[in-house]
């Protein structure tokens, strides 16, 4: 259990792998990044089928925007 005030980094869950696996299938498959980021959220469901639509969505987004967002910065 994690104490309150702190949360379980969703990309030591289980359901990452599928969660990044799904949006990268969808992503070969040309769909539209809507498409891609839903493929994530019902691979987040498919393990967590006990969680609602909204808290799945923003932990599978969590996973993704990890994996694929660098921050870049530029030097002044």
């Amino acid at each position: 259990m994690v104490p309150r005030g702190q949360q379980k980094d969703p990309r030591a869950d289980h359901a990452a792998a599928c969660v990044l696996a799904a949006f990268g299938a969808a992503e070969q498959a040309g769909l539209p990044l809507v498409d891609c980021y839903r493929a994530g959220v019902d691979a987040w469901l498919g393990a967590h089928p006990d969680q609602g639509r909204e808290h799945a969505a923003q932990k599978a987004v969590a996973v993704i925007l990890a994996a694929k967002v660098t921050l870049r910065i530029h030097g002044a």
